[in-house]
């Protein structure tokens, strides 16, 4: 499977992932179905646990009553593939439903339980993705669209987040808001974001954006390498509210994802500090105020954060200072 990009926590310890559109580009990956992906780990922890990911479910994503506004690949079973989309975020909506942040438009996608596409795709006036496939002028950078996408508690709010800045543009990320209930953005345009954020210097992308409360959430920022070379893997909290003297959110540092304790060596590598220095690590879940989950996008066949490759998908739950009281 080629790595996930999005995780949403189940009720019943299960997990929701979704990959991306599968080989990195539109022309190589019109043989990637897009799914939807049910794992149930099996975590090795200090009380025992194998390490393993079971993937119990795959659901196939579809649009058998032709939303896309273009020509899709697969006309004759209308399943969709990863030259159409290039699905990166994940949020659970009513009866099931699955929003779904993408980067070739950039659009916000509503899909039914079953991966039906409910609706023509959402975009926002002015917001055009170099891949985009109507073929208009971009003013957004390739494979910069919808990375993250936080929501709301009550899941009203959906909050998608832009992994580059716009194409002319001042450095920093727009992040949208746009109403489920209304099946409409807040924002007017692609120039006029709800919220800025500011990565670190030698930072090159988000990763995921979640919300934990009305206002606060975590986001992971990366640097574009991996295995010795991996230099910056961090995640930050922020919060709507604070935001700096130029605008853009305020973040705390939550962990350093290239320096985690490790006392038990749960990763038998024989070292008391473990790494996460994948390429590109795309999935965060909140389980508690102290415990997070984190999957990696593996990039297949490219990945090769272990120092060879094709890497594997990894999943790591980490304890952490409180998110809340």
């Amino acid at each position: 499977i080629q790595g996930f990009s999005a995780l949403l926590r189940n009720g019943d310890g299960s997990y929701l992932a979704i990959s991306d559109n599968g080989f990195a580009t539109r022309g190589n990956s019109a043989d990637y179905l897009l799914c939807l992906y049910v794992l149930e780990p099996d975590l090795r922890t200090e009380d025992g646990g194998a390490g393993v990911i079971h993937v119990t479910e795959v659901v196939r994503f579809s649009d058998p009553a032709r939303h896309m506004p273009n020509r899709i690949t697969r006309e004759e079973d209308r399943l969709l593939t990863g030259a159409d989309l290039d699905p990166e975020s994940l949020r659970l909506g009513q009866s099931g439903s699955l929003w779904v942040g993408e980067e070739f438009f950039p659009a916000l996608l509503h899909f039914s339980a079953s991966g039906r596409l409910l609706a023509p795709p959402y975009v926002l006036e002015g917001l055009v993705g170099e891949d985009n496939p109507l073929g208009l002028t971009a003013t957004l950078p390739r494979s910069r669209g919808f990375e993250g996408m936080a929501q709301s508690p009550d899941g009203r709010w959906l909050y998608p987040m832009l992994e580059g800045p716009l194409i002319g543009a001042e450095p920093g990320l727009n992040i949208y808001t746009f109403d489920s209930k209304e099946e409409q953005y807040v924002n007017t345009s692609a120039t006029e974001p709800s919220y800025r954020y500011q990565m670190d210097e030698g930072a090159t992308a988000i990763g995921d954006f979640t919300l934990f409360s009305d206002t606060a959430g975590l986001v992971i920022e990366r640097d574009s390498e991996q295995h010795d070379q991996a230099q910056l893997k961090k995640i930050y909290k922020v919060d709507f509210e604070h935001v700096d003297e130029n605008g853009f959110l305020v973040k705390t540092l939550v962990a350093d994802l290239l320096n985690v304790q490790d006392p038990n060596d749960l990763n038998l590598d024989g070292e008391k500090v473990f790494r996460f220095p994948s390429w590109t690590i795309e999935g965060l879940a909140v389980i508690n105020a102290t415990t997070i989950a984190i999957v990696n996008d593996n990039n297949y066949p490219f990945g090769a954060a272990r120092g060879v490759g094709p890497e594997n998908t990894e999943m790591i739950v980490l304890e952490i200072p409180p998110l809340w009281e």
